[in-house]
């Protein structure tokens, strides 16, 4: 009833106040006669019932709030904020922007971590989710071995579900032009395991992971469309792989994502297209070969330490059963922190970025929120002396400043939607999750959020002050020196201080990363990557079977693309630097014992005589490979320098020999021919590893290789030529990563590029924004002071010295806020540590420079309005107070 009561009122407003009005009246007449009958004049009687009845507006006004018509009050106080933002469009736009900036700054950054970080892995109860790896003190993390991983599955209680994959890729052909796709071998059941099911057909059984069974594919949704036109009788139909014939079991439905993994590398996300069964082929006695990737589902009663402690001692059993897998512990790590956990550091600094400017951007509203009151101050004290209550007004002034963040953030969401599109193009290629980043509900959500936080912090401050102030003051002197002294001015002081310090805080964060960039960009890659371009070729084994055969096309292609006139040196190799590759291998060294618990190992790489020539990888000692090296000769190696560094230390290493063998003949020993200057695993790894190269003539143990062409000219131009070469020897070879090493290059310091771009962005915003809210002060203490400065200069002051008050009063923000800054950058600057290369996170040189440039701008901030002080006109000065 009293609801239905109060809904009647509002529809019916003007008969309510009409009626109020009459009371009103009725009551100061009936007051009024009273005091004429008690013998009044009736001019006293009037004035002496108005002074009864009291403050008839404020009357009005409770008499609404009583009956419930408080939503009418805020409705008249949004159309007075908006009349006051229309009547000083400066303010308004300036103010906008700055709220616009950092709000559509942080809804961005939002979007990103929503989207990499909370947002649920597409999978059925991703928490479940593991990965396994071998640790050893050797190898801290490591890939599987088959049979240890048979064994796993076999032994564990803890898991519902347990998989393993591993990369191959494949060539498709028979239909077009040979395509070469990523592809992966796996275990019965990786789809099961994922909470995944095939859109048409079935998955692998562990039938088809016996030798002989395994030519059977599933294909994904984007390969089954575009290369078979979504036929749905595709289930059982022959396609050529690697020149052989696979049956279509299974066709993934859209959307199925690579959980990620790490040896040769397929990033979380990006494109799968074929998956085949894995053989376990080979004596299950040796267990030294490790190339699979584990993957289980824990059951719902099991914890991620119960299932770790199972895994351990069933390896340590292991252990006992197998030489071989002795001294390896077990690694069962969540999927959800392998997908994002490196990148999850540098967001979170990102978002202290955006939060830092969003920060600035309260403080610098509030300041003009601020100043703004000043001018205020006589409308605000007469509506106290008329019996407005405080809380009334302070009501108003936070609805003003609401108004305002909702109209900044309603921009910002605005300039969001554009900045996510921005950011996801800008990402680098192996960042996780891009497909999910997008302004979703939650980020509407997080923005409403940011904002009504953001109109709280900024309109406190001022609705406090301005409500707090005497209205005799302010109607006594016009407001125009009261808002500025005292407490006020501290609080405005403070508030600048804060803005230089954050900056500070911000600009220190945007120059570490900038070192570290440059100390990327500059350092020595060990190769020359200008001018060459690279591709991968795969040889099908069913026509490349023997190691003969291999040799024979690479030596042959490599051949013919060095007789090409634009083509200064060609080669192939295994792999490519800076690629991701990671190839371990123990050996044996002549005369030479590993410390006990140890082993000797390095990476191992396979090279064609061109392949170093081609990448500008330098000869320290010794000779290169020649056509010379073949399998009727000796059998040799060449070395990188931090092999020989580690191994034999101080001793000249040609004609040093190493095994691979545990009983070594003659015929076993490689000989050290040459060492090769060291390139290391990522242009930001600490040092390059231990690694060695055969020759590709003597070895021939992979299909799959990178070729490598150093241009005279213009290498993109030498892609056709490639494809023509290849196809000349065999037409049925797909060739594939046509991509130049400026490419490859580039895309390695992607992510510490990204990184140093937004947070140098976000601190020079936060610099702008600080270098403004000094002027604002500055040039606010000067207008309030002007009658004092008027008085300095008729006293004989010169105008430095007017130059030098006001200068004084920036330099003193400038330098506390500075101060505050380099002492809060060194205490966080800890968090940077794992993005920045080669640079301490403390480095004296980078916080001396920004401290003199925070200093410097706040200075220049203050100058401006220095120098208008200093052309103060005394006398008008004095005439104006």
């Amino acid at each position: 009833m009293k609801f239905l009561n109060k809904l009647s009122l509002l529809f019916g407003r003007r008969r309510f106040h009409d009626e109020l009005e009459e009371e009103i009246a009725f009551h100061r007449a009936q007051a009024e006669r009273d005091f004429v009958a008690e013998g009044m004049t009736p001019e006293d009687a009037r004035y002496a019932a108005m002074r009864q009845f009291g403050n008839g507006t404020r009357i009005k006004e409770r008499s609404r709030e009583v009956i419930g018509f408080r939503g009418e009050t805020v409705v008249q106080d949004v159309r007075y904020a908006m009349r006051q933002l229309w009547a000083s469009p400066a303010f308004t736009i300036v103010i906008l922007l700055t709220l616009a900036l950092s709000i559509g700054a942080n809804s961005a950054i939002f979007s990103v971590i929503n989207g990499v970080l909370l947002k649920r892995l597409p999978y059925e109860q991703p928490e479940r989710l593991v990965r396994i790896f071998l640790s050893s003190s050797s190898y801290p993390r490591f890939s599987l071995n088959p049979f240890d991983f048979r064994d796993y599955r076999a032994r564990n209680q803890s898991f519902e579900s347990m998989a393993a994959f591993t990369r191959g890729d494949v060539q498709l052909s028979g239909s077009g032009e040979p395509v070469r796709v990523n592809g992966f071998g796996i275990t019965a059941g990786y789809f099961h395991v994922l909470g995944l099911r095939p859109e048409l057909g079935r998955e692998f059984d562990q039938a088809a992971e016996l030798p002989g069974n395994g030519l059977q594919v599933i294909l994904s949704n984007r390969l089954w469309r575009t290369r078979f036109g979504a036929d749905p009788n595709v289930i059982g139909r022959k396609i050529t792989i690697n020149m052989q014939a696979y049956t279509v079991v299974g066709v993934m439905p859209a959307g199925t994502v690579h959980p990620g993994n790490e040896y040769h590398s397929v990033a979380y996300g990006e494109d799968v297209d074929a998956w085949w069964p894995f053989s376990f082929e080979g004596n299950p006695n040796r267990r030294g070969s490790h190339y699979i990737e584990g993957i289980a589902r824990l059951k719902s009663n099991v914890g991620l330490e119960q299932a770790g402690t199972e895994m351990n001692a069933i390896m340590a059993q292991l252990g006992r059963e197998h030489p071989g897998d002795s001294g390896w512990k077990v690694l069962v790590i969540p999927l959800y922190s392998e997908v994002v956990g490196a990148s999850r550091p540098m967001l979170l600094v990102l978002l202290g970025a955006v939060v830092i400017v969003l920060l600035i951007a309260c403080a610098n509203a509030a300041n003009l929120l601020l100043a703004r009151a000043s001018s205020r101050q006589r409308e605000i004290a007469v509506r106290l002396a008329m019996g407005a209550p405080r809380m009334r007004i302070m009501r108003q002034m936070m609805t003003e400043s609401l108004l305002i963040s909702f109209l900044g953030g309603g921009l910002g969401l605005a300039l969001a939607f554009i900045g996510v599109k921005a950011l996801v193009a800008l990402l680098p290629a192996d960042f996780p999750r891009t497909q999910d980043i997008h302004v979703s509900p939650a980020v509407l959500a997080f923005t409403i959020l940011v904002t009504v936080a953001t109109g709280i912090l900024f309109g406190l401050a001022p609705a406090f002050q301005a409500t707090r102030a005497d209205p005799r003051e302010g109607l006594q002197k016009g407001g125009r020196t009261t808002i500025g002294s005292g407490r006020q001015s501290r609080l405005r002081d403070a508030l600048v201080v804060a803005e230089v310090s954050l900056a500070c805080v911000l600009l220190i964060g945007a120059g570490l990363m900038l070192r570290s960039l440059l100390n990327q960009l500059h350092l020595d890659p060990g190769f020359q990557q200008q001018h060459v371009i690279t591709a991968s070729i795969s040889l099908p084994h069913v026509n490349y079977g023997k190691r003969e055969q291999v040799a024979r096309f690479f030596d042959g292609l490599v051949t013919n693309l060095n007789g090409l006139p634009d083509v200064e040196s060609a080669g192939a190799g295994s792999d490519l630097p800076w690629t991701g590759y990671d190839e371990n291998s123990g050996f044996t060294i002549e005369g030479k014992k590993p410390p006990a618990g140890e082993e000797f190992h390095a990476r191992y790489h396979m090279a064609t005589p061109g392949y170093f020539s081609a990448l500008g990888i330098p000869l320290v000692a010794g000779r290169f490979f020649t056509e010379a090296d073949t399998k009727d000769t000796q059998q040799v190696v060449l070395i990188n320098h931090a092999m020989a560094n580690k191994y034999w230390p101080n001793e000249n290493v040609i004609g040093k020999r190493m095994t691979f063998e545990d009983e070594p003949k003659e015929k076993d020993w490689l000989t050290i021919v040459g060492v090769v200057g060291d390139v290391k695993d990522q242009p930001n790894s600490p040092a390059a590893q231990p690694a060695f190269w055969w020759p590709e003539l003597q070895s021939g143990w992979t299909s799959d290789m990178s070729v490598a062409i150093r241009a005279r000219g213009t290498p993109s131009l030498l892609a056709d030529a490639l494809r023509n070469e290849v196809h000349r020897i065999d037409p049925a070879l797909a060739v594939a990563d046509l991509k130049l090493m400026d490419t490859i290059v580039n895309s390695s310091v992607s992510t510490p590029r990204f990184a140093f771009a937004l947070v140098g962005l976000f601190a020079g915003l936060a610099i702008v924004l600080a270098g403004i809210g000094t002027y604002g002060v500055i040039s606010y203490s000067v207008s309030q002071r002007t009658p004092e400065l008027g008085i300095r200069m008729a006293l004989g002051a010169v105008r430095s010295d007017v130059m030098s008050l006001i200068l004084s009063h920036a330099a003193r923000l400038a330098v506390l806020g500075t101060a505050l800054g380099v002492v809060a950058a060194f205490a966080l600057s800890r968090l940077l540590k794992s993005l920045i290369f080669d640079v301490s996170p403390a480095d004296p040189a980078t916080f001396a420079l920004v401290a003199g440039i925070v200093i410097l701008v706040a200075m220049l901030a203050g100058y401006v309005p220095a120098l208008r002080a200093t052309a103060t006109d005394p006398m008008n000065a004095l005439r104006a107070e």
